[in-house]
């Protein structure tokens, strides 16, 4: 998640509507030098789990409704 302004963020993903947290790897929010933040959150996943619906949700005070991409 790139140029968010304020820090506070929130990513979740998930498979289906279970909330995914064991491989789930996070960078801290880092500040971009222009008052806007970046953050990274990446889903580890094996070539088993390759065809499985999966889905990431980001909420941020500055959004009306938290947006979500699946995959």
């Amino acid at each position: 998640v790139m140029d968010f302004y304020s820090a506070q963020i929130e990513v979740t993903w998930f498979q289906g509507q279970q909330e995914l947290s064991g491989h789930v790897v996070a960078t801290h929010v880092v500040p971009n030098g222009d008052w806007t933040h970046q953050l990274l959150v990446l889903l580890e996943t094996s070539a088993a789990q390759r065809g499985v619906s999966s889905s990431c949700q980001v909420e941020q005070v500055s959004l009306e409704q938290p947006l979500s991409w699946h995959w």
